[in-house]
C-alpha cells in the first residue's frame, strides 16, 4: 500500500502557477503595494494607459474585499485576480489531496487563450475611454 506522500502527484507547472496565484493574493492583501507609488511608464510618457494599467490596484482592492473598486481600476484585473486565486486554491487543494486537476483539452486551451486576448483588447479599450473622459 502506497503512503499518502507517494500517492501525491508531482509538484509541476500547475502547482507553480497555483503558488503564484496564492502569492499574489498574499502580496496584495498584506504588503503595502500601493504605497510604493509606482507609475505606469507608458501612462507617464504618453498619458495613455497600457493594457495592464490598473491591474495592481484591482488585485489589491479585490484582496481587501472592494469588488467595485477592483472593477473600476481594471475589469480584467479583477477577473484575473479572482481566477488566479480560485485556481490557486483549487490546484493546491487537489495537490494536497493527492489528486490532479483535470486536464483542459487542447481546443479549450486555444479558446481560452483567444478569449483572454479578446478580453485584454476590450479591457484596454475601456481603460483608454475612461482615461480619455477623465484625465
Amino acid at each position: 500500500m502506497a503512503s499518502r506522500a507517494e500517492a501525491r502527484p508531482p509538484f509541476g507547472h500547475v502547482e507553480v502557477f497555483a503558488l503564484l496565484g496564492a502569492s499574489s493574493f498574499l502580496a496584495a492583501r498584506f504588503f503595502p503595494v500601493l504605497a510604493l507609488r509606482l507609475r505606469c511608464p507608458l501612462l507617464a510618457l504618453t498619458g495613455w494607459p497600457c493594457p495592464t494599467c490598473g491591474m495592481t490596484r484591482a488585485f489589491v482592492r479585490l484582496a481587501h474585499g472592494a469588488v467595485g473598486g477592483a472593477v473600476a481600476a481594471s475589469p480584467l484585473g479583477a477577473l484575473l485576480a479572482a481566477a488566479a486565486w480560485a485556481f490557486g486554491a483549487a490546484a493546491l487543494a487537489a495537490w494536497a489531496a493527492g489528486r490532479p486537476l483535470p486536464a483542459l483539452p487542447r481546443p479549450a486551451q486555444r479558446a481560452l487563450a483567444a478569449a483572454l486576448v479578446g478580453l485584454a483588447a476590450v479591457n484596454w479599450s475601456w481603460l483608454c475611454l475612461t482615461r480619455w473622459r477623465s484625465p
